[in-house]
C-alpha cells in the first residue's frame, strides 16, 4: 500500500509552494507560544529563558530529517517538533553536512542546538554540552539465518576467512580494521563506497544473498528485523556508543529544558522511534514487489472494478481524466479501503495528507469521505499536469510524472529531472532515466549535488508506485 503527500495549494499556487520547498535553506516549524527574542520557561520551579525561536542544526538523512511527500519528518525533527510545542517555542531547521561542521555551529553561535545523533566522545565534550536523548547502541554482524550451521558466525573469531561488506571511510569499515588486527588478520573486508551506498542497502544485499555479511548499527538492525525477516543480528562487534543531542557550552537553560522533556516524555520518545524504525518501513516493506497479487480478486462484475466507480467517474468527467487511472491510484494508494490511515497521517481511499487536505480547503477528517477525497486528488493531478506540460510534452509520458509526483511531491521528481540532465539522462523520459535519477537521491552522493534542492529520498517507493499504477491501469483498460 502506498501513501502520499505533496506538498501544493489549489490551482496555480503550487507553482510557488516547489518553488519554497527547498531542503537546503532553513525550514520554520510552526508551533504555538508568543513570538519575540526570549520565552520564559518553568522547570518545576527553576526559571529559565529560552530564545522564542531555536535555530537547530540537522543532518539530511533517512532518519534525522528529510522531506516526504512535501513534508518535512524524522526521527529527530519530530522530536524536536515535540519538544517545541510543549515549551510554546518555535524551531527553524538548517542542514549541515557533518557532525563536525555543526558543532563548529554552535562555536560560532550561528545555531543553538544540533538535533542529531553526536557520539559522546571526549572531542565533542570539551566543546559542547551533550543533552537530551540518550542513544545506546552496538555494531553488530548482520547475517541470514537459513545457512547451514557451521556456516552461521558465532564469535568474532570465526569472521577470520570470511568477508565481510561495509560502507568505505565508515565507522563500521574502521571497526572492522581494528578487529581484524585485534584477532591476528584473516577478516577479507569489502568496501563499498560510503555516498553511493547506505546502512539499508547493505540489509537488502545480505537479505537477498548478495553479500555474505555487514555490520551495521543494533537500532537499525532491529528495526530492520520487522522488514528482513531471516537475519540474525546476535554477533557485537563492538562496544556499546552512545549519542545524544548537543547545545553550546553557556547554553545551560537549554540543555536543562531538553534534559527535562526527554526524561518527562519518554512515551514521546518511543512512539516516535516506533514510527520511524518500523511503521513507515513495514508498510512498504510489506508490498509486493512486482505486481499487486491481489489484484486478481476483483471480479469486475458488470463492468465495475469499485464500489466507487461513480465518483471516479464524476470526478475524472470534471478534470478530462480516464476514470480507470484514478481507480488503479486508489487501489494501489488504499486498495479502495476510504477509512486507512497511514503511518504518516495520511488518509483515505486516495490517501491524502492532512497539509494538502487544508491547503485545497478540506479538513483531515473529511478525506475519510471517498468523494472529497477523491476531488482533491483529481485536483492535484490536474495541477500537477499543468505543472510539466511543458518540460515533459509527451502527454503519455508525462503520465509517470505525475504519478511519481503525486505520490512524492514535484520537488524530488524536480530534482531528479536535474539530476538526469547533469549526467547525462533523457529528462523528459521516466522508465530509466528520471526514474534512475530519482534512485540516486537516495543516496549521499546525490542528495547532496548542489542541482538537488529537496534533499533525501525515499525514492523506491515513488518508482514502485508509478510501476504499480500503470500497471494496475492497465489491468483495468483490458477488463472495462
Amino acid at each position: 500500500m502506498k501513501y502520499h503527500k505533496i506538498s501544493t495549494i489549489k490551482g496555480k499556487a503550487l507553482f510557488a509552494v516547489v518553488a519554497i520547498a527547498v531542503f537546503n535553506v532553513m525550514l520554520l516549524a510552526s508551533c504555538k507560544g508568543k513570538r519575540g527574542n526570549s520565552h520564559d520557561i518553568d522547570l518545576n520551579g527553576m526559571h529559565v529563558e529560552l530564545p522564542d525561536t531555536l535555530r537547530v542544526g540537522m543532518l539530511n538523512s533517512p532518519t534525522t530529517y528529510f522531506d516526504y511527500r512535501g513534508t518535512p519528518m524524522g526521527y529527530d525533527y519530530e522530536l524536536m517538533d515535540r519538544f517545541s510545542k510543549f515549551y510554546g517555542l518555535q524551531f527553524k531547521v538548517v542542514v549541515g553536512g557533518t557532525i563536525s561542521e555543526m558543532i563548529q555551529w554552535l562555536d560560532e553561535g550561528k545555531i543553538d542546538i544540533v538535533a542529531s545523533p553526536v557520539p559522546v566522545t571526549s572531542e565533542f565534550q570539551d566543546r559542547a554540552i551533550l543533552c537530551g536523548p540518550r542513544n545506546v547502541s552496538t555494531q553488530v554482524l548482520v547475517q541470514k539465518t537459513n545457512v547451514p550451521k557451521d556456516s552461521l558466525v558465532k564469535d568474532v573469531t570465526d569472521l577470520i576467512g570470511r568477508e565481510v561488506t561495509v560502507q568505505n571511510d565508515s565507522k563500521y569499515f574502521y571497526r572492522m580494521q581494528n578487529l581484524n588486527e585485534e584477532v591476528g588478520g584473516g577478516i577479507r573486508i569489502i568496501p563499498l563506497a560510503k555516498d553511493t551506498v547506505s546502512d539499508d542497502d547493505l540489509l537488502n544485499m545480505v537479505w537477498k544473498g548478495e553479500a555474505r555479511l555487514t555490520v551495521v548499527d543494533s537500532d537499525v538492525a532491529e528495526a530492520a528485523l520487522s522488514y528482513y525477516p531471516g537475519l540474525d543480528i546476535s554477533v557485537k562487534v563492538s562496544l556499546e556508543q552512545y549519542s545524544r543531542w548537543a547545545v553550546a557550552p553557556d547554553a545551560h537553560g537549554i540543555a536543562e529544558a531538553l534534559n527535562r522533556w526527554f526524561a518527562d516524555e519518554k512515551d514521546d520518545e518511543k512512539e516516535v522511534f516506533k514510527k520511524y524504525y518500523h511503521l513507515s518501513k513495514l508498510e512498504f516493506f510489506d508490498m509486493p514487489r512486482d505486481e499487486i497479487e491481489d489484484i486478481k480478486s476483483i471480479t469486475f462484475a458488470n463492468g465495475h472494478i469499485s464500489p466507487y466507480d461513480h465518483i471516479f467517474k464524476a470526478a475524472a468527467k470534471k478534470a478530462g481524466l480516464d476514470w480507470r487511472l484514478i481507480a488503479a491510484i486508489a487501489y494501489v494508494e488504499s486498495h479502495f479501503d476510504a477509512d486507512v490511515t497511514s503511518w504518516a497521517g495520511a488518509r483515505g481511499i486516495m490517501q491524502v495528507m492532512p497539509s494538502t487536505a487544508s491547503s485545497y480547503g478540506y479538513t483531515s477528517e473529511e478525506m475519510l469521505n471517498p468523494a472529497k477525497c477523491v476531488d482533491v486528488s483529481v485536483e492535484i493531478l490536474s495541477d500537477l499536469n499543468s505543472l510539466f506540460s511543458k518540460k515533459i510534452p509527451d502527454a503519455t509520458e508525462r503520465e509517470n510524472f505525475i504519478l511519481a509526483s503525486y505520490n512524492s511531491g514535484p520537488g524530488h521528481v524536480l530534482d531528479a529531472i536535474a539530476l538526469a540532465e547533469k549526467y547525462g539522462l533523457n529528462a523528459r523520459k521516466w522508465d530509466d532515466n528520471v526514474e534512475a535519477a530519482a534512485i540516486m537521491k537516495s543516496k549521499p552522493a546525490y542528495y547532496r549535488d548542489p542541482v538537488v534542492k529537496n534533499g533525501y529520498f525515499r525514492a523506491k517507493e515513488t518508482v514502485s508506485f508509478v510501476q504499480k499504477v500503470q500497471s494496475a491501469y492497465t489491468y483495468f483498460k483490458e477488463r472495462t
